[in-house]
């Protein structure tokens, strides 16, 4: 019986510094390539072209002056290293990097797969499972969340392409119309008659005026947390937003343009009197257990209130007024929107939110421009149409 087996390719002798392949005992192929600065590379595979393949991508990556990328080196391991080493940043967006990472990355498959071999598909699976229910196995993230995850994933990609790590960012190969965008919809507003329901909703309640602050003045939660009197100026009118809370700890705002000055409603100034002579009662009735950071808005002892808790009273005051669920931001954007309706200009809303640019502002609020650019087309063909009616032109 003749043997079938077809015969082995026949190696070809290789230039000097091109790397060789050899072909083992056992029947696998092996490639080997000395580095430049030292040190050998060696490749595998189950023939002789997929170990030429190998040889000659590692020779065109030298060849183009980027190191060999790490296969021991997972996406774990690089994020956690990126975090490590960020510099130029406030401690806060850096916690905040650590946050998004550790909770949905960090902890997953994708964090134990070899950076070298991260590919569009991976980052696809990532993208639907962000939007997918918890109930199927999904994170369940909101829109917003989901893209500023993709948003921290493509920086720590990004540096691992100038650090050398790998060739090229595979969040790149990822169409644009893949990635995950913000859901405008998901803004919820208290506007006309619930915008009134809430300030009845929340009469005499102990954090009234944080509620009034937010849903008046459009300041952040964690703005608003880390408020200290010396912050405010009653008799002037305005409050001064520099700095913010994250996790326990306080810091710069968000960005340069959200350390701010804000000229506050007569009913915010009025609620603020009100709420600090109520706060005055509250730290004689705690004595020594009261803890003095002079913060406006702090627990029953002094102490930096609980976003959480916070998030619990307002819920409860909703379902209370019979109002729609809505998120703490979400009275930051019922504020710009109730500014906008009443002719507030988008320019000086724009400064009041802290927005980088009134780009931002007319972007988020295209809901209520829109109606703004209508009115204003009927309210100049009224008087235009008036105009000509005293004057007794034709139209």
């Amino acid at each position: 019986m003749r043997n079938r087996t077809q015969p082995q390719k026949r190696r070809t002798r290789r230039k000097a510094g091109q790397g060789a392949v050899l072909h083992r005992g056992d029947g696998r192929w092996i490639g080997r390539l000395n580095l430049p600065a030292g040190g050998v590379k060696w490749f595998s595979g189950r023939n002789q072209d997929e170990v030429e393949a190998k040889l000659a991508e590692a020779l065109a990556t030298l060849g183009s002056g980027l190191p060999l990328p790490d296969n021991k080196l997972t996406v774990g391991g690089w994020l956690t290293e990126w975090l490590s080493n960020l510099q130029g940043l406030k401690p806060s967006t850096v916690g905040y990097y650590r946050q998004y990472l550790t909770a949905y990355v960090l902890r997953s498959d994708l964090a134990q797969k070899p950076l070298a071999r991260l590919e569009k598909t991976d980052l696809l699976h990532l993208y639907r499972s962000m939007a997918a229910p918890k109930t199927t196995g999904g994170l369940g993230l909101s829109t917003t969340t989901a893209h500023h995850l993709a948003a921290i994933l493509h920086l720590a990609l990004d540096a691992a392409v100038e650090d050398g790590k790998v060739a090229r960012n595979a969040a790149t190969l990822v169409p644009r119309k893949q990635r995950p965008k913000v859901n405008r919809s998901e803004m919820t507003v208290l506007a006309d008659d619930d915008f009134d329901r809430f300030f009845d909703a929340i009469r005499g309640n102990r954090l009234e005026a944080l509620f009034v602050v937010a849903i008046r003045e459009g300041l952040r939660q964690g703005e608003i947390l880390a408020l200290r009197w010396q912050d405010i100026d009653l008799e002037r009118g305005t409050i001064t937003v520099v700095r913010s809370l994250r996790g326990a700890d306080t810091g710069g705002p968000k960005s340069k343009t959200s350390r701010r000055s804000v000229v506050l409603f007569d009913e915010t100034i009025d609620a603020l009197r009100a709420h600090r002579t109520r706060q005055l009662e509250e730290r004689l009735l705690a004595g020594n257990l009261w803890q003095d950071g002079d913060l406006v808005f702090p627990n029953e002892f002094g102490a930096f209130q609980s976003p959480q808790r916070l998030r619990d009273r307002l819920k409860a005051i909703l379902d209370r007024a019979g109002l729609p669920q809505i998120r703490f931001h979400d009275l930051r954007h019922s504020a710009a929107t109730n500014w906008l309706k009443g002719d507030m200009h988008p320019k000086v809303a724009s400064e009041r939110l802290g927005h980088a640019s009134v780009a931002i502002t007319l972007d988020l609020y295209s809901h209520v421009t829109a109606t703004m650019q209508r009115e204003a087309v009927e309210a100049i063909t009224r008087k235009r149409s008036a105009k000509r009616d005293l004057l007794g032109a034709p139209r």
